[in-house]
């Protein structure tokens, strides 16, 4: 599916130029009508899924199914001018829509913000908010080398940075004409993501660099009183979202020290005192539902995937209901919480339901005999192939332990199968999850997470993952 990429590419241009002429056609006999309705469509190359999702202010629009050629098309009814995401997971893209626009978009999933162009009515706005995202991710540098620069001179360079993006609009909107709703929101989205840089900045001075933090300039945070923690306009924007996250993240580390709790605990982020400060900030601050619950649930999933014991766990369950967290978002998250117990300390696995290659049903305790290595996987995750290598790798350096693999598409038994069978995996350390009570969505958040079991079938260590670099010598202090 990867592969022939020149070959797709040149087989679709037809039906695209077929498409865009169709949409061109469509525009132009509803011009004196004014029309009410927007078209977005094109082509994913590589795709991970068969269909894409279409969602506006947090609300699913629609699934659109890819045809045979990997090409959409789908007409939003009542378009509302703004922004909207179009989701092919795990990749999410913001498009700008206004009434009458007929977007096309095409993008390759290997390398997926760097292939992604636009064309059509309307592509001027979204290559434009493309570009400002690339330049947006390459941010990153200036935080990496966040130590060479003191606060007034971090200070200079993030509003120099901001100034120039903000002369580009203006230069770009001169020239293809957008219009001020447009540019409001373009102009929101670039403040926003200077503010994220500043409190980035802020995080990584106060936690690795103090000598810095006595240096802050007076007007280095004016911008917080300017923060809408409640723009419906902008809410699926990255740097909109990121800003929220780590504004949050400084105002708990803040909360800690005034709390005179360890400092060290300050900056744990999932310490469970910490997480508990997030979201009761959070909830004070935001009152747009979808908002809401995206930050609330975000900031719990990482305090409750990470949690040391079951009280820590239930007392971020505890939280969110204080909240009003929805009743259908918490039952997910008690979802997470069941799987995240499973990776306690003195947990006994023994009587967990798996299949086994034949079809069998078995038991986790039918198959362990020794110091066990347990790792969870999916076909839908394109890194499971890269992760079965380290642990063949691992498999020929420590043969005295057993590596079992672990599939978790529930009901999904023949894709399963397939994948094992085509990469040559061994029948005999593979495994998939029999159905449960328990969302296979709830996983996903434990691929990489690696659960050292002992012969009985009991947990031993669940905190540690195949890509940390303590991962074999915490296997060895397992092993001792």
């Amino acid at each position: 599916m990867k592969s022939n990429s020149l070959h797709i590419l040149h087989d679709a241009l037809p039906a695209l130029v077929l498409l865009g002429l169709s949409f061109f056609i469509s525009s132009c006999n509803n011009l004196t009508s004014s029309p009410s309705y927007a078209y977005i469509g094109g082509e994913i190359i590589n795709p991970t899924l068969e269909y894409v999702v279409v969602k506006h202010q947090g609300e699913v629009l629609d699934t659109v199914t890819l045809d045979e050629n990997n090409r959409f098309n789908y007409k939003i009814e009542n378009a509302k001018e703004g922004l909207y995401i179009l989701q092919h997971k795990p990749e999410t893209q913001n498009i700008y829509i206004s009434r009458g626009d007929s977007l096309l978009l095409r993008a390759n999933t290997l390398a997926f913000d760097e292939s992604l162009h636009f064309s059509g009515k309307g592509n001027a706005k979204n290559n434009f908010m493309a570009e400002m995202f690339l330049k947006d991710e390459n941010n990153s540098q200036l935080l990496l080398n966040f130590h060479k620069y003191t606060p007034p001179v971090f200070l200079e360079k993030a509003d120099s940075i901001r100034q120039d993006r903000i002369n580009y609009l203006a230069a770009i909107s001169e020239k293809k004409n957008f219009s001020e709703e447009f540019n409001q929101l373009a102009r929101e989205i670039i403040n926003y993501e200077n503010y994220d840089l500043r409190e980035r900045y802020t995080y990584l001075v106060n936690k690795y660099y103090r000598d810095y933090s006595r240096q802050f300039p007076a007007n280095f945070h004016d911008y917080r009183e300017e923060i809408d923690f409640n723009c419906v306009n902008i809410q699926c924007s990255p740097g909109y979202k990121r800003l929220l996250e780590n504004y949050l993240i400084n105002y708990s580390l803040a909360w800690c020290a005034d709390s005179n709790l360890d400092g060290a605990d300050c900056y744990n982020l999932t310490d469970v005192a910490n997480v508990k400060a997030r979201l009761r900030k959070a909830g004070e601050l935001i009152r747009v539902p979808k908002i809401r619950e995206q930050l609330l649930e975000k900031i719990a999933v990482r305090g409750i995937i990470m949690a040391e014991n079951k009280e820590n766990i239930v007392s971020i369950l505890d939280e969110l209901e204080a909240l009003n967290f929805p009743d259908e978002n918490l039952e997910k998250l008690e979802n997470l919480a069941t799987v995240q117990l499973a990776y306690l300390p003195g947990t006994s696995l023994a009587a967990v339901p798996l299949l086994n290659m034949e079809g069998e049903l078995v038991t986790t305790q039918d198959i362990i005999r020794r110091p066990t290595v347990i790792f969870l996987w999916s076909v839908y995750d394109e890194s499971y192939q890269n992760e079965h290598q380290v642990i063949d790798l691992y498999r020929k350096k420590y043969p005295e332990v057993d590596f079992i693999g672990i599939n978790l598409d529930l009901s999904e038994e023949p894709a399963w199968r397939v994948a094992v069978r085509q990469n040559g995996y061994d029948p005999a350390t593979e495994f998939q999850l029999a159905p449960a009570r328990i969302h296979k969505e709830a996983f996903q958040y434990f691929l990489t997470k690696m659960l050292f079991v002992n012969d009985a079938s009991v947990v031993e260590v669940g905190d540690v993952y195949l890509s940390s670099p303590e991962f074999e010598s915490r296997l060895l202090a397992f092993l001792n």
